[in-house]
């Protein structure tokens, strides 16, 4: 089992953030504006004063400037910012594939995006936007950065050594939805019935959790009557 691993620390700020996709970057543009010449008094004077507030910021963080994440396969995920805003950059080695999120500047990195899960075709990338509320996910497939679920599913659960995704394909799901177990080594998926006891409370998929994957079953944990009792279930493959 693999915990979510943050890119970067989070900023909190209130400004809105954009979904993933909708502003693509290229790598010259980016790379342009990643790290102004603070000391040329003749740029600052074209620079937002904001701005600078911001990207002094960021330059004080060393998580936070041209920070890159690592995936097998020689992929990276790198973070870039510019006077438009802040971006993830999902690359093979030096060359740019695909901008898979964007946020205006000082929008906390969560909602930006992260790193969830790294498997050897596919990896998980995670948006969270503040406690209590599901994780919204996309599953990328590497070789084409096409996302090969459906948009705005939420995350359950995974297993990098099984390579597994537990997810919902509603980020509040009700009885008559399922959750999906999708096995990237063989691009698969299948769905499975909910237990019946979390629908009597909010935060559903918060109290849910992957516990063990194996080749025929995987078991899941989950708690209900106000976190109070709980359960395992294990479901056949």
């Amino acid at each position: 089992m693999t915990f979510l691993k943050l890119l970067v620390p989070f900023l909190i700020l209130t400004i809105s953030c954009r979904d993933n996709r909708t502003k693509s970057v290229s790598a010259k543009d980016t790379i342009k504006y990643a790290f102004p010449d603070l000391s040329d008094t003749n740029k600052l004077k074209v620079i937002d004063s904001n701005y600078l507030k911001i990207v002094n910021a960021i330059k004080d963080n060393p998580y936070s400037a041209n920070y890159d994440t690592a995936l097998k396969g020689g992929f990276s995920i790198c973070y870039y910012y510019n006077k438009s805003g802040q971006y993830l950059l999902y690359k093979k080695g030096q060359k740019v594939i695909d901008t898979i999120g964007s946020c205006s500047l000082g929008v906390p990195y969560s909602n930006l995006g992260y790193m969830g899960a790294d498997f050897d075709k596919a990896f998980v990338f995670v948006q969270s936007f503040g406690s209590g509320n599901p994780h919204i996910i996309q599953l990328y497939d590497k070789a084409t950065a096409k996302n090969l679920i459906k948009e705005g599913s939420a995350l359950i659960g995974v297993d990098t050594t099984h390579q597994t995704l537990l997810y919902s394909e509603q980020d509040v799901p009700s009885p008559a939805d399922k959750m999906t177990l999708f096995d990237t080594k063989t691009n698969s998926k299948n769905k499975y019935e909910f237990p019946k006891e979390i629908f009597a409370e909010p935060e559903i998929l918060n109290r849910i959790k992957l516990v063990t994957v194996t080749y025929k079953t995987f078991t899941i944990e989950y708690q209900f009557k106000g976190y109070k009792q709980t359960k395992r279930l294990q479901y056949s493959r």
